[in-house]
């Protein structure tokens, strides 16, 4: 499986995908990591098609829940919430990119792992209480993670 962080380090809590998947260790057997960083949508759907594996990405997400709560969801959910608000938190974004990766062939299963920003904006660092959520977010997606690779906690 990969585990995929996409984000931007340039703009607070955007950075939550990017800094979940690069701190979060050990992996389990079979799993390789991968930072997505400032990618627009045609990248990440390359990156996407260039897949001979299933995959989980996390990324921060407006999915309307409290700030720095988090959420696992399959892909084809991604595209039904685009319809109902914007899952991306910057434009052309993570569902638009599984759709067109989708329409061009993806086969494999994609799973999301979201987390609802506190705070998006210019800053080099995830706002403080993201800061303060991360320990538990990187509990919450190492148990996301094993459960999707059936690997014993």
């Amino acid at each position: 499986m990969l585990l995929a962080g996409v984000g931007s380090r340039l703009s607070t809590d955007d950075a939550i995908g990017l800094e979940l998947v690069a701190r979060l260790a050990p992996l389990p057997p079979g799993v390789e990591a991968r930072l997505w960083e400032d990618a627009d949508a045609l990248t990440l759907a390359a990156g996407l098609l260039d897949l001979d594996r299933p995959a989980l990405i996390v990324d921060c997400a407006d999915m309307g829940l409290a700030p720095g709560g988090a959420r696992l969801f399959r892909d084809s959910d991604a595209r039904l919430g685009r319809r109902l608000r914007a899952l991306s938190t910057h434009g052309l974004g993570l569902a638009e990119a599984l759709d067109i990766a989708r329409r061009l062939g993806l086969a494999w299963p994609v799973h999301l792992f979201g987390v609802q920003p506190f705070h998006l904006g210019p800053g080099a660092r995830l706002s403080p209480p993201m800061q303060t959520r991360l320990p538990a977010l990187l509990d919450e997606l190492g148990a996301a993670l094993r459960g999707l690779t059936g690997t014993p906690a």
